[in-house]
């Protein structure tokens, strides 16, 4: 069985994929892997320097659409197009460091009962080079679970796991979801198993104006948080609502700086409010944005 497939999600990355790929080929690798790209129909030239890599390379697969599908079919659509035992994650516009892969296969070779493992990164400004912050737990265990994800969310760059592709669920994706379909698909990998944490940085976490996050508004990411968390109470049989509470405050809060950039001050207040509500210790700053709103 093939070891590892690398899925890579892309759209209009001209400027980046070239950097992208190359960090996937300097990897120190001892077993055979796939790359397959999903190109979500990208109108710049990102086709034509994956076509080239092709050229080079044997083992890359390049997923192409007629027309836009949007991030999380194209997510989806990518990773059960990978035959490996373990499944890669790797956006277009992202850096593998040299050590990455090994460390995690390795260990995912010697731990049956982990399901993924992932590692700290960087979080760059693509212009300047310069580091914004590194993205790390918000603290510190031997291994994490599905109930820290529930409660606190995306906690790992996507660019960083690698999980069994046993343990993604047959049906994938549900594409109610607008954005956010890393947090869900994690959550439910973690529902079979440990997540590794491996705290070197090994990948450089690109930050542009056209990335996915940017394109996040607080209220795509409001419908997608209420969404997901109906939708766990249902697969888990309510055993996780006990940890809903901090998502609930998270997604009103964003919510309700989006309602203060779009001049909704009534609105963004009663969003704020329940913020408060769902969980008081978690949105101090949500007290600090509710009182902004009424002085200005």
């Amino acid at each position: 069985m093939l070891k590892l497939s690398i899925a890579i999600t892309t759209y209009n990355h001209e400027q980046f994929i070239s950097q992208a790929l190359d960090s996937v080929y300097k990897q120190k690798l001892d077993f055979d892997f796939e790359i397959v790209i999903g190109n979500d129909n990208s109108t710049d030239k990102t086709a034509d320097i994956i076509r080239k890599f092709q050229k080079q390379y044997s083992n890359i697969k390049h997923i192409e659409y007629s027309e836009n599908v949007g991030y999380v079919v194209n997510f989806d659509k990518t990773i059960k197009a990978c035959k490996g035992e373990y499944v890669a994650i790797f956006d277009g516009d992202d850096i593998m460091l040299p050590e990455k892969l090994k460390q995690q296969v390795d260990f995912l070779d010697n731990n049956p009962d982990y399901v993924m493992s992932t590692h700290k990164a960087r979080a760059f400004d693509s212009l300047t080079n310069r580091t914004i912050r590194f993205i790390i737990p918000p603290y510190k265990k031997d291994y994490y679970t599905i109930e820290d994800l529930i409660k606190y969310g995306s906690i790992f760059a996507n660019s960083t796991k690698v999980f069994r592709k046993k343990a993604f669920p047959e049906e994938g994706i549900d594409y109610n979801i607008k954005k956010i379909a890393d947090w869900y698909i994690t959550v439910l990998i973690a529902s079979k198993g440990k997540i590794h944490y491996i705290e070197d940085n090994l990948l450089d976490y690109r930050v542009h104006s056209n990335s996915i996050m940017k394109k996040i508004d607080g209220n795509s990411h409001f419908e997608d948080v209420v969404f997901i968390l109906k939708k766990f109470s249902e697969l888990f049989s309510k055993k996780y609502d006990y940890l809903f509470n901090r998502q609930f405050a998270y997604a009103y809060l964003i919510k309700g700086i989006y309602l203060i950039q779009i001049k909704n001050k009534k609105e963004a207040r009663k969003s704020f409010v329940r913020s408060i509500k769902y969980c008081p210790s978690y949105s101090i700053s949500a007290y600090a944005r509710l009182i902004l709103s009424f002085v200005f």
